[in-house]
């Protein structure tokens, strides 16, 4: 039985579709943060993780081809990873970064140095984003919080800059972003691998043609209404990656090692799967 560390938030959900049922698997469910700790430690075998986790975690293999991603479109905006703050972008000097993220956080601060010539020095922030302002001149929100924040419009009503930081990588780059792939032990891979990654296919084709069950599911638990979940399922998030998507990713890599985010060798991680 292998164990499925699996990100607790929608925008991984058709990733896990029928999983859960499988008997070869066992699953539970945390943050994208501790899904990437159960991989590091041993207490799972395959989680969908943060994308830059594949560089900081010894003996993965990284599964190309489907994971979580913003659309291609000029104007894709993910709507679930959000930058709130107090002024313009240049301006901040301190970003509170949620602890969830690992990939996003990296994101957040790239772009507050490289597109913004901001400061955005990071400090820990906090589950409730306005304490996260209190610490810092921005915060980062992720996950389905983040999602019913912009939604409601709450942040924007209230004086708020709130960047989407998908658009603002896509408007800064031309290209689309991945926060998320799956990633497996190298020794579950090899005992596993004749059928492994063809299920992981096989769920991720079944989560999207059963979309609306989604949405039935997912909308109560998110407390939105249905129109806002379907949307973000068709429009915003992408899980079908596209040549452009690794594109994108190996440019956030390239990135992530210039700003000390990653390991200035760290190894491409998708050529592993292939």
């Amino acid at each position: 039985m292998l164990r499925i560390a699996a990100i607790e938030f929608l925008n991984a959900a058709p990733l896990m579709w029928g999983l859960e049922g499988d008997a070869r698997f066992a699953m539970f469910h945390t943050l994208p943060s501790a899904c990437a700790d159960a991989l590091r430690e041993g207490s799972a075998e395959l989680g969908v993780i943060p994308a830059i986790e594949l560089a900081r975690i010894p003996d993965l293999v990284a599964l190309d081809g489907m994971g979580v991603a913003s659309g291609t479109a000029p104007e894709a905006e993910v709507r679930s990873i959000l930058l709130i703050s107090r002024g313009e972008p240049a301006e901040i000097r301190r970003v509170a970064l949620d602890r969830a993220s690992r990939t996003s956080a990296a994101l957040a601060q790239i772009l507050l140095r490289r597109r913004w010539r901001a400061d955005g020095v990071p400090v820990e922030g906090d589950a409730d984003w306005r304490r996260g302002l209190e610490l810092a001149d921005a915060a980062l929100v992720i996950g389905d919080p983040a999602l019913r924040l912009r939604i409601s419009g709450e942040a924007e009503a209230e004086g708020f800059r709130v960047m989407d930081l998908a658009r603002e990588w896509r408007a800064w780059t031309g290209l689309p972003f991945v926060f998320a792939l799956w990633g497996v032990r190298r020794e579950a891979w090899e005992r596993s691998r004749g059928w492994l990654e063809e299920r992981l296919r096989r769920a991720l084709r079944e989560g999207l043609e059963h979309r609306e069950e989604l949405v039935t599911a997912w909308a109560p638990r998110l407390r939105l209404p249905d129109g806002e979940v379907r949307r973000y399922l068709a429009d915003n998030v992408v899980h079908e990656l596209e040549p452009a998507h690794i594109a994108g990713l190996r440019r956030f890599w390239e990135l992530a090692a210039a700003e000390g985010l990653l390991p200035r060798d760290a190894a491409w991680p998708l050529e592993a799967s292939a």
